[in-house]
């Protein structure tokens, strides 16, 4: 475990300034920088627009999206802090040999501090933020915007000056919530490894602008899915539909990266229902189908095979190479193709629906009563729903790194015990939290708990020593003992 993370933090605007240089070297120019007096390298835009053309310039109708208070929240990503982590020796556990981390403080400080060290090498990233249902969120940033600062600017213009439609609809309440989300959102991004994934937990209020935000930052394309899962199993008889889900934004860094290895991305795969009737050295299988479904319309080919007609999978030659090597099997009047088990084993099974796969709140809820002696934290994630993901995109990437910058409680590292404890795995996680004092009134508080980190970190200590002893007794009965 590195004694410190030494933080004064790059400049990004500077860095883009680099970047844009290294491809157009004639847009350089020199200026005088306001606050220190010095020269400073910067970009001639006027020189850039000769390069790229006026592709925008000037168009007063364009697709985008924007709030009062966007640029200020670019800004703050860019703006280099002088901080660092200072090690608590004395509250870690095996502070020689592991490489997890718990960091107590702003998120927004945290990350920029972590680029420098984890830039491009974090696998995959959960937060869990605030939904913004109404309560006030937790992460004041000095850019969000004041009551009295709001309606002289609700919405007639951008900072840019452009017109936004619909302004009062996207009103403070939004434009806060956005304003914090973003400048975190971007910097997340630095971290993902090429092939990495983020995961942001969400309910109805907040996701139409969270799906714009992340389109933004991580590109449309990028977007592998919004998943919706139920969580909740109780009714709310006051309202017309009562919600019971919530929402879940995938996105990848990547997805032609991604793509390119979707063999190593998915679930466990289903390794039931394999035989072997006819003792193929090959092992276990089961039939699985040939046919083209779909037909023409589809592109498959039209053709007999065994005095079968059909639309077929596959060409007449690779189905005549296939039968040759004993795989395609003739059942009555159709014709089917041996799957092993062993080649099952080495695939992963494609995701589709978690409604009833990822756990209530309830369940979770009762699970860390369980665990911690008592009721501590308000709705927590079940383990279930951050291992699900876990399994999908880390299950053959056992050395990754896992974030989560809005830990709360502390699941996602639980998870990551609790996955490393049942396949070998050497996954390390990074836990960031913001200390918040628990309600004096709160049953956390009245067991001891002062802040929201003194409860994760006890979840941590006490689902490691219990996912310890669960693999001790496992070996035991394993052994006879």
């Amino acid at each position: 475990m590195p004694e410190r993370i030494e933080a004064v933090t790059p400049d990004l605007t500077q860095e883009n300034v680099e970047k844009i240089l290294a491809l157009f070297p004639n847009v350089g120019t020199e200026v005088q920088d306001k606050e220190t007096g010095e020269i400073k390298c910067a970009i001639d835009f006027d020189a850039l627009r000769d390069q790229l053309g006026d592709v925008a310039e000037g168009m007063r109708e364009r697709y985008q999206f924007t709030w009062p208070g966007k640029r200020a929240a670019k800004e703050e990503a860019r703006r280099p802090i002088a901080k660092t982590l200072r090690p608590v020796k004395e509250r870690s556990k095996n502070w020689d040999d592991t490489q997890n981390l718990y960091i107590e403080g702003d998120n927004l400080d945290a990350l920029k501090i972590l680029r420098e060290t984890y830039a491009g090498k974090i696998k995959m990233i959960y937060i869990d933020p605030p939904y913004n249902t109404g309560h006030d969120f937790v992460y004041h940033d000095h850019f969000a915007q004041k009551d009295n600062d709001y309606k002289p600017n609700n919405g007639e213009h951008t900072e840019e000056g452009q017109l936004v439609a619909n302004p009062e609809s996207n009103g403070r309440f939004h434009s806060d919530w956005c304003s914090m989300m973003y400048p975190r959102l971007l910097l997340a991004r630095d971290l993902l490894s090429s092939d990495g994934a983020i995961f942001v937990s969400l309910d109805d209020n907040e996701i139409t602008n969270a799906t714009k935000i992340m389109d933004e930052i991580y590109g449309e394309k990028n977007r592998v899915a919004i998943i919706c899962h139920k969580s909740r199993a109780s009714i709310s008889n006051d309202k017309v539909i009562s919600p019971n889900h919530n929402l879940i934004l995938f996105y990848v860094k990547n997805v032609d990266l991604v793509e390119k290895t979707k063999s190593k991305i998915g679930l466990d795969p289903d390794l039931t229902g394999f035989d072997n009737d006819d003792q193929d050295n090959r092992g276990p299988y089961k039939l699985v189908p040939v046919d083209g479904p779909g037909g023409a319309r589809k592109g498959n080919p039209y053709y007999s095979f065994l005095g079968v007609e059909g639309y077929w999978r596959f060409s007449k030659q690779t189905m005549q190479e296939k039968y040759q090597n004993g795989l395609i099997v003739k059942r009555g009047d159709s014709l089917a193709q041996k799957y092993y088990l062993a080649q099952a084993k080495e695939s992963r099974k494609t995701a589709t629906t978690w409604w009833d796969d990822a756990g209530l709140t309830s369940t979770a809820t009762a699970n860390l009563k369980t665990l911690m002696g008592g009721k501590t934290f308000d709705a927590p994630k079940p383990v279930s729903l951050i291992y699900r993901m876990l399994q999908l995109i880390s299950y053959l990437d056992k050395d990754s790194i896992i974030l989560d910058f809005f830990s709360g409680s502390a699941t996602t590292a639980h998870a990551v015990m609790q996955l490393n404890a049942e396949d070998g795995g050497h996954r390390k996680f990074i836990m960031v939290q913001l200390p918040e004092v628990c309600d004096e009134k709160s049953e956390a508080a009245k067991a001891g708990y002062h802040t929201i980190c003194e409860i994760g970190e006890e979840r941590i200590r006490r689902a490691g020593e219990k996912i310890k002893a669960e693999v001790e007794n496992q070996q035991l009965a394993l052994g006879g003992g």
